[in-house]
């Protein structure tokens, strides 16, 4: 997972590694609390992760908001069959169960994703969205 994560969000971090990110996961194993990383599987193979942050990178400029739904991912050959769509849906349920009222994510592409799940623009800065769900 933490390859994921870094691939495809890390890479332009200045001294980030996989190894960084590797110990700063380690916190998510606890599965009552924020930190928070839901794994999806087919055939006992990871195929996607959804995460649960305090804050996320890049949200600085909304210290207010919290918390995030962040990294979610889905390997090429498991997106359009309705993995991340499960993954959001089970981070709200979950962010539901640990009493959160309110979920925020911030996206760069993917806001017609969010909308179809029922999020809802809160904020836009340059090509940032950001967008929240009632849990």
């Amino acid at each position: 997972m933490a390859t994921w994560i870094y691939n495809e969000w890390w890479t332009t971090i200045p001294g980030a590694s996989v190894e960084d990110l590797m110990s700063r996961l380690q916190p998510h194993l606890i599965a009552d609390q924020i930190p928070l990383t839901l794994v999806a599987s087919s055939e006992a193979r990871p195929v996607g992760t959804a995460t649960l942050l305090a804050h996320d990178v890049g949200t600085e400029e909304w210290p207010e908001l919290s918390p995030w739904l962040a990294a979610v991912y889905v390997v090429p050959e498991y997106r359009r069959c309705g993995v991340g769509a499960a993954l959001v849906n089970a981070a709200v349920a979950r962010a539901n169960a640990l009493r959160v009222g309110m979920l925020h994510l911030l996206t760069v592409d993917q806001e017609r994703f969010y909308t179809r799940l029922g999020w809802q623009v809160r904020d836009r800065q340059g090509g940032s969205v950001v967008m929240s769900k009632s849990t």
